[in-house]
């Protein structure tokens, strides 16, 4: 029995490492980021959920059946950031007054983009919906269970909590933390997604990948 464990606890090892592996590979057009993530999270949750997995298969199901609603989140969430981004930059040479207000608003529109960015792709892998309305769908979820999303928010922030503590161990690391770290956490966020997730399953119909 105890063999039988740790024969299942290096199953998943390894499967995690290709996972990442293939996550990795398959952002680097940059494009393909959100389709990316979206059958990383697809997988993730399959895991989480102890259903009969397959990886290579499932990842790339999921990435090929999620790709054009993926691509134009992602477009769309880059975009927005890019804007957010932009706007904080102009607010800082702005007079004190003016500069403070835009700088608010655009600190509200981010937190809305952090919340959605959390639960957009995890939704999107997990139901069938429109584009519009998965990404209303992220927010509201997101705003609704926020102990959840607190908690999914601090595990996808410990890359950034590494290189808050030392910029230097977080580019040396950058390497390990690429091959490593994103399907261990993807997988640890899905534990959660999963329990958030299965309160909507009788409202909404659940997607599966075609074999």
């Amino acid at each position: 029995m105890r063999s039988g464990k740790i024969f299942d606890g290096l199953s998943k090892m390894g499967d995690m490492f290709i996972l990442n592996l293939i996550y990795v590979i398959s952002c680097i057009p940059i494009i393909t980021i959100g389709a990316s993530t979206t059958a990383l999270y697809y997988t993730t949750l399959k895991m989480a959920e102890n259903k009969e997995s397959y990886v290579w298969r499932d990842y790339w199901n999921a990435f090929k059946q999620n790709f054009r609603q993926a691509t134009v989140i992602w477009i769309i969430e880059f975009a927005a950031c890019a804007v957010v981004v932009l706007d904080l930059m102009i607010a800082g040479g702005l007079s004190t007054q003016l500069g403070t207000v835009i700088a608010i608003t655009v600190v509200v529109i981010a937190i809305f983009l952090v919340l959605l960015g959390l639960y957009v792709f995890p939704l999107l892998a997990r139901f069938e919906n429109t584009v519009i309305k998965t990404m209303k769908n992220a927010v509201l979820i997101a705003i609704r269970h926020l102990p959840s999303t607190i908690l999914i928010a601090l595990i996808h922030g410990l890359p950034l909590l590494v290189a808050f503590v030392s910029i230097a161990a977080f580019v040396k690391g950058f390497v390990v933390i690429m091959l490593f770290v994103a399907s261990p956490l993807a997988y640890l966020e899905s534990k959660l997604f999963v329990k958030v997730f299965y309160r909507y399953y009788p409202k909404t119909q659940c997607v599966e990948a075609s074999s």
